[in-house]
């Protein structure tokens, strides 16, 4: 985050901020602080000390994980709980905001407290300080660019040679007449590379003197904000889609339009620079501890893989042995031919090749130690065992290949996944090796992917079959037994671009039809087949007509801790139809 963003986001939420009183402090991930308030237009302030994008803004929304609380979460809880916030202060060239408590804490020394908020990239901190503003306790260690140790009174870190923004505004703007952004960046603290291209650019535009420019842009980020942009490399909806974290994490929040950024990027609007933060700081966030999540099956599913690898590599040297070693049984053909005696001793034989086009002859080198005849048979029993030992091998290949491919798409589906409540709903099934595999255990791959998807493998077949399914006009059509069946059935088998079926009001089985050409609707015929076979399979089934949801997949979610079964639509149309079993038909 900028500047220009930060001074934006704190003006703007300096009138949302009087007589506010903190109820709860939470430490919501690991670098990351709820305040909870008592305040109704400000529910709650978030804190994110992410040396990758620390941010300070309004939100209260938790990823669903657990995170280890830290001394500093209790030092906050002492101090800070029902303690109203009696300013907001930010310097205009640091990165920093403080704000200032009257505590319920009877001692004179903590009765006003500070908590300075420090989003440098690189070396964020959260420090919270007495009222003769000496450092208390830290998050994250005190930097040596402060040259303050602890306890003693806090001091702004240090920013070398370059000009402070609001004395470059009193003086007249002297540092700011320089034709390059990187200059200006280089000169003045306060200016990131964005704003200072944004600021360059205006000015060679309209010819205005650049301190003019400057202070307009100043005037407009600290105005009540109507209006903020977000800009992307990429549209933003393509970024979310493909879950491109990192194109996500170069995204530019401003509270003004960026006129420099026009023609190469990307923009969305949004209402005010509080909505965009919101938006675009829990976004990041959720999405980033989810691939993190995730890190660990993906980082034993590239494990499993590379061993499989390395095992077809061995595999394919043999094949490729026994491949030459088939060519044995002519040879010794031609040998028993020849004509030469078969208890002699020779170095090589010259034999007439009559195998290939034309006949030729051929010198065989033979093991001088032993007779002909004795060459002879050891070139039928390699080419014997040759011929057994290629079928293996072969087979072992199919295995492994298959068992790589599956990974594979398991590995791709893994990544796909983009919201908390389907991780969740596999999670706890995934099963992950706890030490490393060792040459015998390359099965574990096929378990392990097995575990994330069944949709990834064959269905168990016979009796112990764990759905019903049957073919719809060419369509694969699985239905659930039970709820727990339906959760495997809708959040490990079936793909987000799979069609989902469930009967609206009463309880029944899930009904999945697959999808694999990723088709925008479902024919007609197949629709209103599964449709009726949802109805069906649920408790209205007796009744003349009855009214089915239906949606892809990916607009399925599982509610935090819902119990087995029970699912949240984000979107979906209905059908009234009348209940059928197409299962016998």
């Amino acid at each position: 985050m900028e500047n220009f963003a930060l001074i934006a986001i704190v003006e703007n939420l300096r009138p949302t901020m009087n007589e506010l009183a903190i109820r709860r402090v939470i430490q919501h991930q690991r670098n990351g602080f709820i305040f909870q308030t008592r305040s109704v237009k400000l529910p709650a302030l978030k804190v994110i000390a992410d040396p990758q994008a620390p941010a300070l803004f309004a939100s209260e929304t938790r990823v669903p994980i657990e995170s280890p609380s830290f001394d500093f979460l209790m030092v906050l809880r002492k101090h800070l709980t029902s303690a109203e916030l009696v300013s907001l202060n930010k310097p205009l060239s640091e990165r920093i905001v403080e704000l200032v408590f009257k505590t319920a804490v009877p001692s004179k020394e903590l009765e006003t407290m500070s908590l300075v908020i420090e989003l440098l990239p690189n070396a964020p901190n959260i420090i919270l300080l007495d009222s003769e503003h000496r450092i208390l306790s830290s998050f994250l260690p005190i930097t040596p660019q402060h040259g303050i140790g602890e306890y003693e009174k806090y001091s702004y870190p240090k920013s070398g040679e370059k000009a402070d923004l609001q004395q470059v505004l009193e003086s007249g703007g002297r540092e700011l007449n320089d034709s390059s952004a990187e200059s200006v960046v280089a000169k003045v603290a306060g200016l990131g590379p964005v704003f200072a291209g944004e600021l360059i650019y205006r000015q060679r535009k309209t010819g205005r003197p650049i301190i003019d420019l400057l202070r307009a842009m100043l005037d407009q980020a600290r105005a009540p904000s109507r209006a903020a942009w977000l800009y992307t490399e990429l549209p933003l909806g393509h970024i979310l889609e493909q879950n491109d974290l990192r194109r996500l994490h170069r995204a530019i929040l401003s509270p003004i339009e960026l006129e420099s950024l026009g023609r190469t990027q990307s923009s969305r609007v949004f209402a005010n620079i509080l909505e965009a933060a919101k938006f675009y700081f829990d976004e990041l966030e959720n999405r980033t501890l989810l691939e993190q999540a995730k890190l660990p099956v993906l980082r034993d599913m590239r494990h499993v893989t590379k061993r499989l690898a390395d095992r077809e590599k061995r595999l394919v040297r043999e094949q490729k042995k026994y491949e030459e070693a088939a060519g044995l049984q002519k040879t010794a053909q031609m040998l028993t031919s020849s004509g030469n005696k078969m208890d002699e001793h020779y170095d090589a034989v010259k034999v007439t090749d009559y195998f290939g086009e034309k006949p030729k002859t051929v010198d065989v080198q033979l093991d001088p130690a032993i007779s002909l005849r004795e060459n002879i048979e050891r070139m039928f029993k390699r080419h014997q065992k040759a011929g057994r030992g290629k079928t293996i091998v072969a087979q072992q290949l199919d295995q492994i290949r298959h068992r790589m491919a599956l990974l594979e798409e398991q590995s791709r589906r893994l990544h796909a996944i983009k919201d908390w409540d389907t991780w969740l709903a596999i999670a706890s099934k995934i099963a992950r090796p706890e030490r490393d595999l060792h040459p015998a255990a390359d099965s574990l791959g096929f378990a392990l992917a097995g575990s994330l998807f069944a949709g990834g493998r064959p269905l168990p077949g016979g009796g112990g079959r764990r759905f019903r399914a049957l073919k719809i006009d060419g369509r694969e059509v699985l239905i659930g037994k039970g709820a727990r069946e339906n959760d495997e059935l809708t959040f490990e088998v079936a793909a987000p671009e799979d069609f989902w079926f469930h009967v609206a009001d009463y309880s029944g089985s899930h009904v999945v039809v697959r999808n694999p050409g990723k088709d925008g609707e479902l024919e007609e015929a197949i629709l209103l087949k599964a449709a009726q076979l949802a109805a069906y399979f649920s408790q209205a089934r007796n009744a003349s007509k009855v009214e089915v949801h239906y949606t892809k997949r990916k607009h399925v979610t599982k509610p935090r801790r819902a119990k087995a079964g029970l699912v949240r639509l984000l979107e979906f149309k209905s059908i009234k139809v009348e209940p059928k079993n197409w299962l016998n038909s």
